[in-house]
């Protein structure tokens, strides 16, 4: 009985390891979408990549629920190492997993920091350059009132406005 879960763990672990694969690919590729300018890709991948994020919730959810059931419990965090107490003749296998799992969860993790940070410089961008596009434009737009003070026309104002 206690094998059968223990198998169903391994199944559910090589599902996070897969669906991790999934995102870290989708990340990627949602990275080359942000710096190409692609608005389909982007959207298109951030779809992708919230689909995937709940399916890995759920899958994670329930690693949590299995691992719970058959590790008696404690009063520390539960941890996949304490299923080795329960396992001790497959701790190579618990190890492999917890390695693996550490592996994805950092790459993931790192991925998704180097998309935040390229999304927040691209912001960053685009402010300054419509900043500049508009300053440029009120540059070009100015015109001195009755009492001989230069003003600008605020963007999107008549250029006949009376002053």
């Amino acid at each position: 009985m206690q094998e059968e879960k223990l198998n169903a763990f391994g199944e559910t672990v090589e599902e996070l390891e897969r669906l991790s694969q999934k995102l870290i690919k989708t990340i990627e590729n949602q990275t080359k979408a942000v710096i190409a300018s692609n608005d389909k890709k982007i959207e298109e991948f951030a779809e992708r990549y919230t689909t995937l994020q709940g399916a890995f919730k759920e899958q994670e959810k329930q690693f949590i629920d299995q691992l719970q059931a058959m590790v008696p419990s404690k009063e520390e965090r539960l941890k996949l190492e304490h299923l080795k107490e329960t396992f001790p003749q497959f701790a190579g296998m618990i190890d492999q997993w917890e390695e693996s799992l550490g592996t994805h969860t950092r790459l993931l993790k790192r991925k998704h920091q180097k998309l935040n940070e390229l999304l927040e410089f691209a912001l960053s961008r685009n402010v300054e350059l419509m900043h500049s596009i508009y300053s440029l434009h009120n540059q070009k737009n100015m015109h001195y009132s009755s009492g001989g003070d230069k003003k600008e026309i605020a963007s999107g104002i008549a250029v006949n406005k009376e002053a």
